[in-house]
């Protein structure tokens, strides 16, 4: 069996980006012979199988950093042989295919059954694949429902604007009722959203964004007035007063190309608004688009 030594030394060759700062192993034979195995499977290329012993590893002593660094070094090699796999999943949750997505999923978990993110999100379109195989239509409440859904599968999730798509979808159809099931799926797994939110019950899910966000800007609360606004537009892009409060919360924080472009976008929506052309008046001698040329 090779010594701890020599795996360590052999590791320095075969993956020189894994830090030296490495804590010892537990002396165990079982550990040592994980060790060993996923070194071997390392260097052979079976890198599912590597990762699989130094997490078995992992779990024996959590503290180990030759197992951690070892499988953030395996799934960096993983990542180019899977990305195929990767780009057609992407591909069947941007055409709302959850049901496929879940069939392809599963193939990628195959390449790396302990990736922490492809298990989440195993479980999550697991639920969803269930309540809607595959996205019926394009209508504007489904528009807002696939925001919603892949906000809450991305690998950068954001629940609070899923939870808003789905409650703003129930809004624009009542009588899709699986809008109703999604979001009571999505309250299950993070109760936090119902608890938190400020929402009135008779309110309506862009109407009050808006209201928060007109609210954080008297307050001086810009980026979160800016992430308030950003959501609804991303739902409701031609949403005027969004588009004024967006400019307004912008030039507060000093980005002037932004509020310029929120401006001229509602003005371009609304041309006979005529707040909207002294807005962009005042701005344009406050920071003009093209600075006059020097003498």
């Amino acid at each position: 069996m090779r010594t701890y030594a020599l795996i360590c030394a052999l590791l320095a060759c075969c993956a020189p980006a894994v830090s030296a700062q490495t804590a010892t192993p537990t002396e165990s034979a079982e550990v040592r012979e994980y060790y060993d195995k996923a070194f071997g499977y390392y260097v052979a290329g079976d890198y599912p199988k590597a990762i699989e012993h130094w997490s078995m590893v992992l779990r024996a002593d959590p503290k180990q950093t030759t197992a951690k660094n070892m499988i953030e070094d395996a799934r960096k090699k993983m990542a180019g042989s899977s990305a195929d796999l990767k780009g057609a999943l992407n591909k069947l949750l941007e055409k709302g295919r959850y049901s496929d997505a879940l069939m392809k999923l599963e193939e990628l978990l195959a390449t790396d059954q302990t990736n922490p993110f492809y298990i989440k999100l195993q479980g999550r379109l697991g639920k969803i694949s269930a309540l809607v195989p595959a996205r019926p239509s394009s209508s504007k409440a489904w528009n807002a429902a696939s925001e919603g859904i892949s906000a809450w599968l991305g690998e950068k999730e954001d629940l609070p604007f899923a939870y808003d798509a789905l409650r703003y979808a129930s809004e624009l159809a009542p009588s899709e009722k699986v809008f109703i099931r999604l979001t009571a799926t999505l309250e299950e797994e993070a109760p936090q959203l119902k608890l938190n939110d400020t929402k009135p019950e008779n309110a309506g899910v862009l109407e009050h964004k808006k209201e928060m966000a007109l609210h954080q800007i008297y307050d001086s609360k810009f980026y979160l007035a800016v992430k308030e606004l950003e959501g609804v537009l991303r739902l409701e892009p031609g949403d005027i007063t969004a588009l004024k409060r967006a400019g307004s919360a912008y030039l507060q924080l000093k980005d002037y190309k932004q509020a310029r472009r929120a401006w001229q976008k509602a003005l371009g929506l609304s041309p006979d608004d005529e707040q909207l052309k002294e807005y962009l008046d005042a701005l344009e001698k406050a920071a003009p688009s093209k600075p006059s040329a020097k003498n």
